[in-house]
């Protein structure tokens, strides 16, 4: 679907005419529109609907939800991203429309309390059951490593998750996975065996929406003694920590398993407001890249117009040294023919026979001929490239 619909646009054209028409009236099939609805959360007339609504009986509107924290409000569309790897990036991108200023009808505040309502409550986890996939994989690498630790005995091979802080942490991991997949997230963390030491490896993140939020786990230094056994959660990756504003620790207020609920609505409205600010953003880019288009045709103008004077100019030269070579070579021309014949008149001062000065001065005035650029065409090839010369000569063209 190459044209772009705003959720409530595409609500209220799916609402007022059956799926066939809406469809073909933007070139696609009904089933691929109804697939577009599903995606976007925007309910449809069930079947039925439009031959009862005919008929005169009562029919019933579903309401357009809200849209879900972090998801995108656009439905259809044609990306713009290879506008930018192509000569003609400058022309397409004046064609781009710039997108409106983003509207939202709810606040943040509100976006907070409908997250509050879709999270309900996390339950303080304290088992594995049942496990997220991804952890899942965590713990079969943790019994793979155990039957090593029996074998060799070796701390290196030693479980990670029997207790400890990594096992806080995974059951939290695990908590805040479960719901978010009941709400539609997608969690992502790399789950290799050999790959679960404090760093970039340990970066985690859940998609909700369109958004991805990302957040690290990790223990951190205590005053006593140095034990690492409180924990920290915040946003933003591990590069982040000098400028991430959201984050919860192990406190006074309880430790993160009793805040899980609001951890998780806070994810959803961290991925709500960088939703927005994403649209303001694009919004921001395509009018600054539609201000370089213009300057680019600008200076692809200016350009072409200067290869043009250069070219006239030097056309214009090229025809000055050509007149000159002519001129030159007339000149010499009639200085062979002017010589012939002032050295025919004084033939008899020569001791030449007169046959072999007549094969001389024959040469000699086929020579002249041959550079004379009237005799040899040459300047009759030079007028009609002048332009002036052409629409006179179109001008006298006898009707």
């Amino acid at each position: 679907m190459n044209r772009e619909f705003t959720r409530k646009e595409l609500y209220e054209l799916v609402w007022a005419q059956p799926m066939k028409v809406v469809a073909s009236s933007i070139g696609i099939s009904d089933v691929a529109l109804a697939k577009q609805c599903k995606k976007a959360n925007i309910p449809a007339p069930s079947r039925g609907y439009w031959a009862r609504k005919q008929a005169g009986k009562p029919t019933i509107q579903v309401a357009l939800p809200p849209r879900f924290p972090g998801s995108s409000d656009r439905v259809g569309g044609s990306s713009r991203q290879g506008y930018y790897f192509f000569s003609d990036w400058a022309e397409k991108f004046r064609e781009v429309p710039v997108p409106p200023v983003p509207i939202f009808d709810e606040d943040i505040s509100s976006v907070r309390e409908r997250a509050q309502k879709l999270v309900g409550k996390i339950r303080r986890p304290r088992h594995f059951d049942p496990a997220h996939p991804l952890v899942a994989k965590l713990l079969a690498h943790d019994e793979e490593r155990r039957k090593e630790y029996l074998k060799w005995g070796s701390s290196y091979y030693a479980p990670k998750y029997d207790s400890g802080a990594e096992r806080r942490r995974l059951l939290i991991l695990n908590a805040l996975f479960m719901a978010a997949t009941r709400l539609g997230g997608r969690p992502s963390m790399r789950t290799s065996k050999y790959v679960q030491d404090t760093g970039s490896d340990r970066e985690i993140g859940i998609s909700i929406g369109e958004t991805y939020v990302q957040f690290t786990i990790e223990p951190i230094e205590t005053q006593k003694g140095g034990k690492r056994e409180r924990l920290h959660l915040a946003f933003g990756t591990a590069g982040d920590k000098g400028t991430r504003g959201h984050f919860r620790e192990d406190d006074t207020e309880g430790p993160l398993e009793s805040r899980l609920t609001e951890i998780l609505v806070e994810m959803l409205v961290v991925a709500e407001v960088r939703y927005r600010e994403s649209l303001v953003r694009h919004r921001k880019c395509i009018i600054g890249r539609k201000a370089e288009a213009e300057a680019e045709l600008v200076r692809r103008r200016e350009e072409a117009e200067r290869k043009a004077r250069e070219l006239e100019e030097k056309a214009a030269r090229e025809r000055i040294q050509r007149l000159l070579r002519e001129a030159r070579a007339l000149e010499l021309a009639e200085r062979i023919r002017a010589y012939v014949r002032s050295a025919s008149a004084r033939i008899a001062e020569l001791s030449i026979k007169p046959d072999d000065f007549r094969r001389w001065a024959d040469w000699a005035r086929q020579e002249a001929d041959r550079i004379d650029p009237v005799r040899n065409g040459t300047i009759r090839q030079a007028i009609p490239s002048d332009p002036a010369a052409r629409q006179n000569e179109q001008e006298n063209v006898p009707d």
